[in-house]
Order: structure tokens, then C-alpha cells, then sequence
């Protein structure tokens, strides 16, 4: 092989290490994961599908501090694939977080709505008890105790129904569904006490 050849080889082949050695940090890339990462939080991603948002976001930063790692060495040196690839993984699991965080809070919408509407018969149901239920004195006191409980729960309905409509639809299923559990309870100990008046009178 000639001398001149050689030469040429020599510095295709230098040419080519200076531009590998020579990597720029993907910025194109950081900007794309970035604006994803965004999207998912305005979605309230970390809300409605937090592992998801969150692991979006520790791949952001483990890329940024792989970039940041790279920058610090030797210019021939600096080497971006691992970054480029967290990356991809930040933008991937954001989308995914963003779809994620839709349906979960639809899922939530329906549930507090759902929620809502047994309280509102649990309420009407204990109510109707509570007009049959007797009236003597030896369950007077019992009486009483279930009245209050009872308007304990009308007012977590009107705080569930407010949580509702400021859009905390996971508050308002929480604090729906426990006033329902309640209202059922008390339903039961009226069926009991209006059960235990017919007895006696047979």
C-alpha cells in the first residue's frame, strides 16, 4: 500500500475519532423528555398515575446527570448513549403516564360520583327509618345517639359533594363512601330497633 494511502487512511480514521470523541450532549432530546415530562404533570399525571410520572422523572434526572457526568470529562472522551437512552425512556414513560393519568381519572370521576349516590340513598334510606323507628323512653337515648350520627353524615355529604365539584374527585369517593358505610349502619340499627317493637307487640 502506497505511503499516500496510507496518509488518507490515517486521517479518516482520525477524523472519525475526533468525531466521536468529540459528542455534543443531545439537547434535542433533553428538550423532547423535558416537554413530555411537562405534559404529564399538567395531565396530573403524579396524581392519577404517579409511578408512572415518576418514573418519567427519575429517568429525566438520571439523563441529566449522566449528561452532566459526561460534560465534566475530557472533550475526546465524552460518550452521551447512556444519557440518549434515559431519555427515551423519560419521553416513553411520560406518554405512557399521560394516558395512564386519563383513565385513571376517569375511573375517579365515576367512583366519586358513584360514591355520592349511595350516600345520598344511604341518607334518605336511614331517614326513613329513623320516622318508624320507637319512640319510647327506653330507646330514647339510642335514638338520639343515631340522629346525630346521622347528621354528622349528611354534613360529609355536602363536603364530598364540594370536594366533587372543586375536581378532588379521589377526596370525595374517600369521604363519600365511608359517610355510606356509616349511613348504612345506622340503617341497620333502626331495621334492628323497628324489628325488636314488632316482636314485642306480638
Amino acid at each position: 500500500m502506497s505511503r499516500n494511502v496510507l496518509c488518507v487512511w490515517g486521517l479518516l480514521i482520525a477524523t472519525g475519532t475526533l468525531a466521536t470523541g468529540c459528542a455534543k450532549a443531545p439537547q434535542q432530546a433533553v428538550q423532547d423528555a423535558r416537554a413530555a415530562v411537562d405534559s404529564a404533570r399538567v395531565a396530573e399525571a403524579l396524581l392519577y398515575a404517579p409511578e408512572q410520572y415518576r418514573a418519567a422523572a427519575d429517568s429525566l434526572d438520571a439523563a441529566m446527570a449522566a449528561i452532566t457526568q459526561q460534560e465534566s470529562r475530557n472533550a475526546m472522551r465524552r460518550n452521551f448513549g447512556v444519557a440518549e437512552r434515559q431519555l427515551q425512556a423519560a419521553e416513553s414513560a411520560a406518554r405512557t403516564a399521560v394516558t395512564a393519568a386519563a383513565e385513571n381519572k376517569a375511573k375517579a370521576i365515576a367512583r366519586a360520583d358513584e360514591q355520592l349516590a349511595m350516600l345520598q340513598q344511604g341518607i334518605e334510606n336511614a331517614r326513613n327509618l329513623l320516622g318508624q323507628a320507637p319512640k319510647g323512653k327506653d330507646g330514647a337515648a339510642a335514638l338520639e345517639s343515631i340522629k346525630t350520627d346521622l347528621t354528622a353524615v349528611e354534613l360529609s355529604l355536602v363536603q364530598a359533594t364540594e370536594a366533587r365539584d372543586k375536581a378532588d374527585y379521589l377526596g370525595a369517593a374517600e369521604l363519600a363512601g365511608a359517610a355510606a358505610a356509616k349511613a348504612q349502619s345506622l340503617s341497620a340499627e333502626l331495621t334492628q330497633a323497628i324489628e325488636k317493637k314488632k316482636l314485642a307487640k306480638r
